[in-house]
């Protein structure tokens, strides 16, 4: 412990620590503001459709949008979806990374129980068949399409950048820990330094 602490001042490792904590609010207000909040915009835009039925929406070269599921088809993973282009060739979908929206922004999704199962990226721009079945023939449950939480690609993290994160995952994850922890930071140090410098104090005396 260096002399600024013990004398209850700010030390190296706090000064880091308060530079940090406006970055996180910075990132949490760009997290809600340029993600969570359209994407919830755009489940609540959306028309839920039953499993069986085909629904069709129209989208820009690019443009990458999400299956969200309903019910029980879609809770034990039975859910099936088929897109099919403009030009009547399949497109493929994919599935999302092991934590994303469902997992931590559950609470934030406007219509109860959809979660988002499959992303797909139109090739073209055009009208765009999409499909969901119960593989099993067994379960009901409904479909829409909405915004994507899934994103493209992923950043490595940890020693050397050896463990990638997906960038649904890092999102995710930013938009409930990054806010709370732009408030604790300058609280804990605060409270670390009020409490120092009445010991100091009472040493003093």
């Amino acid at each position: 412990m260096n002399s600024a602490a013990r004398r209850g001042g700010v030390n190296d490792r706090d000064r880091l620590a308060l530079a940090f904590a406006p970055i996180c609010a910075l990132g949490g207000v760009l997290i809600w503001v340029l993600w969570v909040l359209p994407i919830a915009a755009s489940v609540d835009a959306a028309d839920p459709h039953p499993i069986g039925e085909t629904t069709v929406v129209e989208l820009e070269t690019g443009e990458r949008v999400g299956v969200w599921g309903r019910g029980i088809s879609a809770n034990l993973g039975t859910m099936a979806c088929a897109v099919t282009a403009p030009d009547g060739e399949a497109v493929a979908t994919r599935g999302g990374p092991s934590l994303g929206w469902s997992d931590t922004l559950w609470w934030m999704t406007p219509r109860g129980g959809f979660a988002q199962s499959a992303q797909f990226i139109a090739p073209a721009a055009g009208a765009y068949r999409v499909s969901c079945m119960d593989s099993l023939e067994t379960y009901d449950g409904d479909f829409l399409i909405a915004g994507d939480t899934f994103g493209s690609g992923s950043i490595g993290l940890g020693r050397n950048g050896g463990n990638d994160f997906a960038i649904g995952s890092l999102l995710a994850f930013g938009a409930v820990f990054l806010p709370p922890l732009a408030v604790l930071l300058p609280a804990v140090i605060g409270i670390r330094l009020a409490v120092t410098r009445r010991r100091s104090s009472r040493v003093a005396r």
